[in-house]
């Protein structure tokens, strides 16, 4: 079937066809099957009682990302979702009692990072704490543990390592030693060379992290994009969504950008999708919306404007209406019923691997970025990345236990980064950085959220309405800023 006869098959059913719908279904390749198309366009609209009897651009759009027929050459518009859950914490959280569940927490810790370690080729022979117990002077030792504890001297720094065979004090005294000893997490996994001194003194002069290997990073055979976002906080007063709405239209091709916009299969939100309700003192006063369940309304609102062949995957934040300990599942039916109602949107715990056309994301809000930066030398909230990176060479997501990051006590941890991801996809500090490390592109999605009193006070200066758009098929970044000033109509 023609597009005339197309045409004249809608309006003799008693529709009009709008000049957007006429222009998506008239740029369809030559193996499109148009009359299959029109013929399901009429089946959806036949069951919608007292709407305008019009085809629109988003009919046409939900149909043909689904499944109308076409010859094996598509248009960038028509290529298929290819999302894949590899790891969602949601359905396997289940925290053991006080302080037996931390003891089975930590050993699985130990346990799965010392089986990476032993993958490296220069620390393959990493022995346990035990094997430093009896060295002999002038002999040498690589042995990996948990840091438990640091303590700085005038001209070197002394680590306390446990592991389940017991506990060692080591000194450093080399310059880059004591270096990456202050770099390292505490509870981190660290692998150190012990010597033994003639007065039986042990000391190390390397300290090193897991780390992720060098490696060539995964990528699609297709030219398509994701997006992704973080913290919109939808119901703060401070929401940007005039900024917001800009990213909108633009997603819908009303900016320019056509090419690039057709080839958008995937969103991906990584946590604080609502500002919540009592996260931090005097919240309630910047708030516009107080009832969590109608902020995810007011989120699904917004998120119906996208042209329903993009796949939504959303994970949830610290603001957002699940526990705070982590990891954290994703957020609820019962709250967000208007989210799980499209048929878009997929829900995943917090952190999360996903795979989106061939190409491993690790998604994770970042909550632990604030203990990091806090306790690192040289890392700040403006520079996002380098914080990021830490935790990859760390190869866990929240190392330290009792600071500001609240860990639940499960049989399993779940923040280990056991699998290396091509994509690690970050939020929380509401600042944007992107960074290729060792083959893993590092990406933190800034904010939709203006800056808050809280912010102000704790001297972080967010970097809004950013929107990072990924190439799966070479995993480079393009960017375009939808705030007043840094926005330009294409």
């Amino acid at each position: 079937m023609q597009e005339s006869k197309a045409i004249a098959r809608v309006l003799a059913s008693g529709y009009m066809l709008d000049a957007k719908a006429f222009e998506m279904i008239n740029g369809l390749p030559a193996g499109a099957d148009v009359e299959v198309l029109v013929e399901r366009l009429l089946e959806s609209k036949a069951g919608s009682f007292g709407e305008a009897k019009v085809i629109t651009e988003w009919d046409v759009a939900k149909l043909i990302s689904k499944d109308v027929p076409v010859e094996q050459e598509r248009a960038p518009l028509r290529d298929s979702v290819e999302l894949e859950v590899l790891s969602d914490p949601t359905q396997a959280i289940a925290p053991a009692e006080g302080a037996e569940g931390y003891g089975r927490l930590f050993n699985d810790r130990y346990q799965r990072l010392f089986s990476i370690v032993r993958e490296r080729l220069d620390t393959k022979n990493t022995a346990s704490v035990s094997a430093a117990k009896g060295l002999a002077p002038g002999k040498k030792v690589k042995v990996a543990g948990l840091l438990a504890e640091r303590s700085s001297r005038k001209g070197s720094v002394e680590l306390r390592i446990d592991d389940p065979s017991g506990w060692l004090k080591v000194v450093c005294q080399d310059g880059p030693a004591e270096k990456a000893a202050l770099e390292a997490p505490l509870d981190s996994m660290i692998v150190v060379d012990v010597g033994k001194s003639k007065s039986g003194q042990l000391f190390t002069d390397s300290v090193v992290l897991p780390d992720v290997p060098g490696r060539r990073a995964a990528s699609s055979s297709h030219r398509v994009y994701a997006i992704l976002l973080s913290d919109l906080h939808i119901g703060s007063r401070m929401f940007l969504s005039d900024d917001f709405a800009r990213f909108l239209q633009w997603l819908n091709g009303n900016f320019g950008d056509k090419d690039l916009v057709s080839r958008v299969k995937y969103l991906v939100i990584a946590g604080d999708l609502v500002d919540g309700v009592g996260v931090y003192p005097g919240q309630e006063f910047q708030l516009a919306e107080r009832d969590p369940k109608k902020q995810y309304e007011m989120a699904a609102d917004l998120l119906k404007q996208v042209p329903g062949h993009i796949q939504i995957v959303l994970s949830p934040g610290n603001h957002d209406a699940v526990r705070q300990a982590l990891p954290q599942p994703a957020v609820a039916v019962d709250m967000a019923e208007s989210l799980y109602a499209m048929d878009n949107v997929r829900w995943v715990g917090d952190p999360a691997y996903i795979k989106l056309h061939g190409v491993t994301f690790l998604v994770y809000h970042g909550k632990s970025l604030d203990d990091v930066i806090a306790t690192t030398p040289n890392l700040a909230y403006d520079r996002p990345t380098d914080a990021m990176k830490l935790l990859l060479r760390a190869r866990h997501l929240a190392p330290t236990y009792g600071k500001r990051t609240a860990l639940s006590p499960e049989l399993r941890d779940y923040m280990v980064v056991d699998q290396v991801p091509d994509v690690f996809h970050v939020g929380h500090v509401h600042t944007y950085g992107e960074l290729s490390y060792r083959g893993t592109l590092l990406l933190n999605s800034g904010t939709w959220q203006a800056q808050t009193q809280f912010q102000s006070n704790m001297g972080m200066e967010p970097t809004p309405s950013i929107v990072p758009i990924v190439d799966l098929s070479t995993l480079k970044t393009v960017r375009r800023n939808f705030g007043a000033a840094g926005f330009q109509a294409a």
